[in-house]
């Protein structure tokens, strides 16, 4: 009967491997969908003089999708800075869209500058789907570099030489790599 108790965990511990492991929902980084401007217009503050706002369900549900992804999961350890009331929000409705902008509030952790990094923009339907997500410091794909044209093409022999003195007369006043002697007066 004591083997039979032994198992038992291990059958448990077993049978939790097994299963999947649960994933997010899926969705696509759709480039094809532009964020608006979201500092284009002044924003009204929602609890400010005790004017009322009012947002609907799915402005809700699309705030607390791109808050838990950009935040991640929040308990009692978590960081000031991390926290979503140490966040503010920028909403944007269009086209059954939500655009969402997020950047960290640094007074509200005593701060006086954010990271850098540290907003992202969201596209969200009103399904609740993620449809879009661009961190700050990430590249938009969504934009097409532009041609600067046909440039001017270096010769070989010129790739990586070094260049005399702008004028000749004295050399430059920088360590010389090579020995780290200084080179000028």
């Amino acid at each position: 009967m004591s083997v039979a108790w032994r198992a038992l965990p291990a059958a448990l511990l077993l049978a939790g491997c097994l299963r999947s492991t649960p994933t997010r929902d899926a969705w696509t980084n759709d480039t094809s969908i532009e964020f608006p401007r979201f500092f284009e217009q002044p924003a009204v503050e929602a609890g400010v003089d005790g004017s009322t706002v009012e947002l609907s369900g799915s402005v809700l549900r699309a705030l607390e999708v791109a808050a838990a992804d950009f935040l991640g999961p929040q308990d009692a350890n978590t960081p000031c800075v991390d926290r979503r009331e140490s966040h503010r929000y920028r909403v944007v409705q269009r086209q059954g869209v939500i655009f969402i902008r997020i950047d960290e509030d640094p007074r509200a952790c005593g701060l006086t500058v954010p990271a850098l990094h540290s907003g992202a923009q969201y596209a969200v339907g009103s399904d609740g789907r993620l449809l879009r997500r661009l961190r700050d410091g990430e590249p938009d794909e969504s934009r097409v570099p532009t041609d600067a044209g046909p440039g001017t093409l270096v010769p070989t022999s010129e790739v990586g030489r070094s260049f005399d003195p702008p004028d000749g007369s004295m050399p430059l006043p920088f360590p010389d790599a090579g020995t780290g002697a200084r080179q000028g007066p």
